[in-house]
């Protein structure tokens, strides 16, 4: 009996320790095991993986960041894919098309910028006056072919291009089959010295000109607008703005420049000079047909001189006959060309 009772405390003993070195199994890892396969730190895990593919992602992407996912330095490129923002490459693409569209657009903007100029077709062309150091070149650009001057600027402010004798006027048409009106780029060179530059407007002058002295230092600058100085004040006759009624030149905000004023039907009705605000010169009235002049009126010659009383040098009746002749008074000037 004491034989059996001890026997069976053994086993009891035997089986509270295989018992309990199970539980201790089953809590330790075994010592055959890979530490990687149990899943002790989650986040170093996914650091490892964003390592894996960020090795990965770098060979597709130029523009892979060297931060990690998470860190303070985000990448925007793919490297972004897993977890992060990814961009828009689609849009990418469309912004790189546009570039190149872009691109394209100005070079060919430029190409046409030596043909053409507000969108008429020209020719470059040059003329030269002496030789040496001394040679004068005027570089300019023409109108293929003829085309009629805009009515109403003076034609001593046009500029055209003779053929015939392959020289720059600004004379009055006789052969228009010979005349190119100058339109584009003008450059003036004396020497090897850019003096003077500017565009013109089918013949008459357009945007800004300027001039330089011999050290290319600016010594005078003027901007246009077809002709006229681009602030004058223009009224018209019309709604359509077609029929020009009077043009006052208006120049960095002063009334300076010469004063035109016609008649409905486009006739020059009167014209003359204005410095500084004031009048001065010659001026001159118009009947409306033939361009039959109606009276001269002498203004002082310079703006400066407030004392000048205005006087009336000539004057005609509208068949033309000489009423009144004052031309010899030392007080008038010197008549201008006055020439439309």
């Amino acid at each position: 009996m004491q034989r059996i009772i001890l026997i069976s405390c053994c086993l009891a003993i035997l089986m509270v320790k295989t018992v309990y070195a199970q539980s201790e199994k089953k809590e330790s890892a075994p010592a055959w095991l890979p530490k990687e396969t149990v899943k002790t730190d989650t986040n170093g895990t996914k650091k490892s993986r964003s390592n894996d593919l960020k090795s990965f992602v770098s060979g597709l992407d130029p523009v892979v960041g060297t931060s990690l996912p998470g860190g303070n330095g985000k990448s925007t490129s793919l490297s972004t894919l897993f977890g992060e923002t990814i961009p828009d490459l689609g849009l990418r693409v469309k912004e790189y098309k546009s570039q190149k569209t872009d691109r394209k657009r100005k070079k060919e903007k430029i190409k046409l910028a030596r043909i053409r100029y507000e969108g008429i077709p020209m020719e470059s062309m040059s003329v030269k006056f002496g030789s040496g150091d001394r040679a004068t070149v005027e570089s300019f650009h023409v109108l293929k072919k003829y085309e009629p001057f805009n009515p109403y600027v003076r034609a001593t402010e046009t500029r055209w291009y003779d053929k015939k004798s392959r020289r720059l006027s600004s004379s009055l048409i006789k052969e228009k089959e010979q005349a190119l009106p100058l339109h584009g780029s003008y450059k003036k060179y004396s020497g090897e010295n850019l003096i003077e530059e500017g565009f013109y407007y089918k013949g008459v002058k357009d945007g800004r000109w300027v001039k330089y002295d011999a050290k290319f230092n600016l010594i005078d600058k003027m901007v246009w607008d077809k002709g006229f100085p681009a602030e004058s004040r223009i009224t018209y006759y019309d709604s359509a703005h077609s029929q020009i009624k009077e043009v006052i030149p208006i120049v960095f905000g002063e009334v300076e420049g010469e004063f035109l004023q016609f008649f409905k039907e486009g006739q020059l009705m009167a014209n003359g000079k204005y410095d500084d605000g004031k009048k001065v010169g010659r001026w001159v009235e118009y009947y409306q047909f033939r361009r039959q002049r109606k009276k001269e009126i002498q203004y002082p010659k310079s703006s400066w001189d407030e004392d000048f009383e205005p006087f009336v040098l000539r004057e005609w009746d509208d068949k033309g006959k000489l009423l009144y002749d004052y031309t010899k008074d030392p007080r008038a000037s010197v008549e201008e060309e006055t020439e439309n």
